[in-house]
This record gives structure tokens, C-alpha cells and sequence, in this order.
């Protein structure tokens, strides 16, 4: 009769350990269904369309133009000179870099039309014989939150953009837009331009070189 009863208690056990091991399993996938979800980086990249163009109007370099970016985003215009040694042919065909100093610079902020300037430099008479590149910059570290969350705080969300350049910032790098246009004196580059003049990026295959002549070398 004992033994009976330990026959049944051993079946009963033995048909409760699949159901028992069932609840376990559920319980199991209900932790893990409980568990917090990790959050998916909304960060997206950005490809920066920045278009300036120059224009002389006798003793005026202007600059104007436009950009893919929202309204409020900074633009940063300055002029450095090149070196009194360094001549025209040096520049357009060994790609000779300006001094590195500003000699006039200007923030504008870009409108809701998505343009830009126009930001004028005087030249002085005296300034004839001088040759100058002006640069105009997007950098994420001088836009409104905005700018700096779409582009990222050190420009980490550009991408695939014209005229990216990489600069140092402490322990940091930076990504940048930048392009560019050189200016010649006066009697090589003449004291009006009727039409306005690229800015340019310095890569290769560019339509226009940074003096606005066709690019042969392309």
C-alpha cells in the first residue's frame, strides 16, 4: 500500500515538472520584457550645401550668398593677406597659402530666405598692389543651439559636404565648412567683376580656380 502511494506521488511529480519548468520560462521572458529599452541615437548625418560668392565693386570686396542651413546659422567672413613674395602665378598654380593672420573679419547670420550678406571689405588705395584671400567659414562652435545640435557641437554630424576641413581644438577636432576665393591687385584682377565669383573648396575637379578662371587642370 506504501509503495502504492509513492508510485502515484512519483507520477504526479513527474507530470508537474514540464508545467512547472513552463512558468518559469514565461516568468522569465516577462523580465525580460520588462527590461528598459536602450535608447536609439537620433543623431543624423548632415550634408552642408554653402554656396558665398564674391563680387568687386571698385574699392568693395563683397561678399553674399547661400546655404541648405536654417535660419540664425553664423557665417564668418575674413580676409588674410598673402605675403608681398608670393605672385600671382604662385598662387593659381602652386596653391600658395596666405599669411596666417586676419586682417579684417565679420560674422552675419543667414535669413529665412537662406542667404546670406552681402559683407563688404573697403580696399585701400593703397592696398592696389596687394593680393588677399577671403575665407568664409561655417563653424559649429560659433552657432545657436539649434545649428549646433543639428550639425553637432564639433561638427561630427557633417557629412559628404564641399569644402569639410579638420582643425585641432585642444583635445578636440573639429569639422568645418570652408571655401574660399583670392584676390589679385588690381591690375591683374581689374577693378570690377559684372559677374559674381565662386568661392572654391581647393579640391581637385573644381569648375573654377580661387581667382575665377576657368580650371584647366581639372
Amino acid at each position: 500500500m506504501v509503495r502504492s502511494k509513492w508510485l502515484v506521488l512519483t507520477i504526479l511529480i513527474l507530470c508537474m515538472l514540464p508545467i512547472l519548468s513552463g512558468c518559469r520560462v514565461v516568468a522569465f521572458e516577462g523580465l525580460k520584457e520588462n527590461e528598459p529599452k536602450k535608447k536609439e541615437s537620433t543623431a543624423k548625418e548632415v550634408m552642408v550645401d554653402f554656396n558665398p560668392n564674391l563680387v568687386l565693386l571698385g574699392p568693395k570686396m563683397v561678399v553674399r550668398g547661400e546655404t541648405s542651413l536654417p535660419e540664425g546659422t553664423v557665417v564668418t567672413v575674413q580676409i588674410k593677406p598673402f605675403s608681398d613674395s608670393v605672385g600671382y602665378l604662385s598662387i593659381v598654380n602652386e596653391g600658395a597659402e596666405p599669411l596666417d593672420e586676419i586682417k579684417d573679419g565679420k560674422d552675419v547670420k543667414v535669413e529665412k530666405t537662406r542667404e546670406f550678406g552681402p559683407v563688404a571689405f573697403p580696399r585701400a588705395a593703397s592696398e592696389q598692389d596687394k593680393r588677399f584671400r577671403i575665407e568664409a567659414l561655417i563653424d559649429p562652435r560659433k552657432q545657436p543651439e539649434e545649428v549646433r545640435n543639428l550639425l553637432g557641437s564639433n561638427g561630427e554630424h557633417i557629412k559628404d559636404s564641399r569644402g569639410m576641413k579638420t582643425v585641432e581644438d585642444e583635445d578636440a577636432e573639429v569639422v568645418m565648412i570652408r571655401k574660399y576665393a583670392d584676390v589679385m591687385t588690381y591690375e591683374e584682377d581689374g577693378f570690377k567683376t559684372i559677374d559674381p565669383r565662386p568661392f572654391v573648396t581647393g579640391e581637385e575637379g573644381e569648375e573654377f580656380t580661387s581667382t575665377g578662371r576657368p580650371n584647366f587642370k581639372k
